[in-house]
């Protein structure tokens, strides 16, 4: 039987851009509040550092179909050290798997990290990150999954902190609304498993 693969056909994509395609196969598409699900993933290196009593409030905007997630810790600004070109920060929101691979508590992730950083960053239209920590400070930009420009990490007095604001992308998926109560309840969770948290929502249509 003849093949019809050919070098022609094969077609070499990003991991982000795989993510794009087949969301399928990274998280349930059609599963209820999806998209609530999937912006709570910008609150999963949060719940890591909460372990360690590191990360004592969050609040999370919501403005129509921009989501702003607010945290008073930093994401590491360190050389990652399975691979040093990157700092820990950018592995967070670039590498499918950064969110367990990377965390200090692996079994936070079953618990408020299903999904991942990195695949929320991937189905997003753009994604907006500032942070801070140890006395270092980045702005990191990317558009669908993808980092524009370079990591430029530089001294910084402001307190240790994250910002991060983003979209989710509806050319990508079929569901983007985010449901206030499916947020609330997500947010009550995560404030019951660490008590001493200041958690707040900020729910605009």
């Amino acid at each position: 039987m003849e093949s019809h693969f050919s070098p022609q056909n094969i077609e070499v994509v990003s991991a982000m851009e795989a993510v794009r395609r087949r969301q399928h196969m990274y998280f349930d598409t059609g599963k209820a509040d999806i998209a609530s699900e999937l912006a709570m993933q910008a609150l999963c290196h949060a719940a890591d550092e909460a372990m360690d009593g590191r990360c004592n409030t969050v609040s999370v905007r919501v403005s129509g179909s921009r989501v702003e997630v607010r945290y008073d810790c930093g994401m590491p600004l360190t050389p990652d050290p399975y691979d040093p070109q990157w700092t820990v920060a950018e592995m967070f929101l670039l590498t499918l798997s950064g969110c367990s691979s990377r965390k200090k508590h692996i079994e936070i992730g079953s618990e408020f990290c299903g999904i991942g950083l990195g695949i929320l960053n991937a189905v997003c239209s753009e994604m907006d990150v500032d942070t801070v920590d140890a006395g270092q400070g980045v702005h990191l930009r990317f558009q669908r999954g993808e980092q524009i420009g370079s990591c430029v990490v530089t001294p910084s007095d402001r307190p240790d902190g994250t910002r991060i604001e983003f979209e989710l992308d509806n050319s990508v998926l079929a569901e983007t609304d985010l449901s206030e109560t499916a947020l609330g309840a997500a947010l009550e969770r995560l404030a019951a498993r660490f008590p001493g948290m200041a958690v707040s929502l900020d729910f605009r249509r």
